[in-house]
């Protein structure tokens, strides 16, 4: 058995995670230290090395080899179910346990994509998600990755919560996550701008600043009036310009991470 050790800020863990999972790590660890985030991706055999080391190399790479371990079984021990808000239960797809009363059961496989409801800023979207979805209002996810906060707005009642992402493998990811769900998928191969106009009651992007603010014109044209608009996917320290943008919009925020939500 082999580990793969990598330190990085807490922005990249969802992207990291993801892309040691393609390269078929048996189970991921993550330890914090010192306001960054170790990341440990075990492998059965070294095959993978060298181009995984030529891959995370900004991330101080380290291999090493121990002795065999149940990483099976490491991996469900560590993703556990979670409540979040006040009416969702993400859980993965393992999990056993039964949905407490009163939340909505979000099923997921930890390891398909980015998304998985751990880091803060998915956790402040679907929160967002429980003010801003009614029965029957349509909902689009830009850069779904996963395709968690669409499920999950499905769940909340949403007749129809698209997913768009550039990303093929994330859209086949998130259709898997349609499938534990027992839903339909509604996913889209694009983004923002291959919407019709004021197409959405509930516009939500989980992506970092610089790319949200790249995308804010399109965001607000596929957002109907009196619609809401949910942003996420930035710091504390870069929050400043959502709030000047959206000055009647609530800030809420989880760590060091914020999340935008405004109504027209």
């Amino acid at each position: 058995m082999y580990w793969l050790r990598l330190t990085c800020p807490p922005e990249a863990v969802d992207r990291m995670t993801g892309e040691l999972w393609a390269f078929g790590t048996l189970g991921i660890r993550e330890l914090e230290s010192d306001g960054a985030v170790v990341l440990i991706a075990h492998f059965d055999n070294a095959e993978s090395r060298h181009e995984l080391i030529s891959r995370f190399r900004i991330y101080a790479p380290e291999w090493g080899r121990e002795k065999d371990t149940d990483w099976l079984h490491e991996t469900h021990s560590a993703w556990t179910a979670r409540e979040v808000g006040q009416r969702l239960f993400l859980a993965p797809s393992w999990n056993t346990e039964a949905t407490p009363a009163g939340r909505q059961r979000v099923i997921h496989n930890p390891g398909l994509a980015c998304g998985t409801g751990e880091h803060p800023c998915s956790q402040l979207a679907l929160r967002a998600l429980e003010k801003c979805v009614y029965r029957g209002s349509s909902v689009v996810d830009i850069g779904t990755g996963s395709g968690i906060l669409a499920i999950a707005a499905r769940r909340l009642g949403a007749r129809l919560a698209i997913g768009l992402d550039t990303d093929l493998a994330a859209l086949e990811a998130a259709r898997g996550n349609f499938d534990l769900n027992a839903l339909d998928p509604q996913l889209v191969a694009g983004s923002a701008d291959c919407l019709a106009d004021a197409c959405a009651d509930v516009a939500v992007a989980n992506i970092n600043s610089s790319v949200l603010l790249f995308l804010l014109d399109e965001l607000l044209r596929i957002t109907r009036a009196n619609g809401w608009l949910i942003l996420t996917g930035f710091t504390e320290a870069e929050s400043w310009r959502f709030r000047e943008l959206f000055l009647a919009g609530e800030v809420s925020g989880l760590d060091q991470w914020r999340c935008v939500t405004v109504r027209f």
